[in-house]
């Protein structure tokens, strides 16, 4: 029905379809992005977050969100925390990135307002493996090392 322009007029404003878009966002778009990362489509289509590689129906319930909130694009991004681990992942060692530290400011924003569980921080998560690899002078003066040392 998104495709073909068959939904009435306001839809993607009415507060349920939202939070419904969302929560389904949330629980479905990180399998996506492990199973992206498992079968290495990054190599055939590049990066999950650039390009065409991230599904519409992810895309179009995060601009609801943002549209119905007012916030710029991108800032309900949490579903996509998966993606930017495994792409700082492979980039790691090559050359230290901003996006790393505006990653870490997200977290600490994502976690504040609960849009990001603490699951992310246990020991053998691949977002605490890649953590472990950065740098000791970074981790120690990082935003969110006061979760990391728990």
């Amino acid at each position: 029905m998104l495709k073909r322009y068959e939904l009435p007029d306001g839809f993607e404003g009415r507060e349920r379809w939202i939070d419904l878009g969302t929560r389904f966002r949330r629980i479905l778009e990180p399998l996506d992005i492990a199973n992206f990362y498992r079968h290495s489509k990054n190599e055939e289509t590049g990066a999950y977050l650039e390009g065409r590689a991230r599904p519409k129906r992810y895309r179009y319930t995060q601009r609801w969100l943002e549209h119905a909130k007012k916030k710029p694009v991108g800032f309900y991004s949490e579903s996509c925390f998966w993606a930017e681990v495994e792409e700082q992942t492979r980039k790691l060692g090559q050359s230290f990135d901003n996006k790393i530290v505006q990653l870490e400011k997200d977290i600490l924003r994502w976690v504040g307002e609960r849009e990001l569980g603490m699951d992310v921080f246990l020991e053998e998560s691949t977002f605490v493996k890649w953590w472990n690899k950065l740098p000791q002078q970074h981790r120690s003066g990082s935003c969110i090392a006061m979760y990391m040392n728990r």
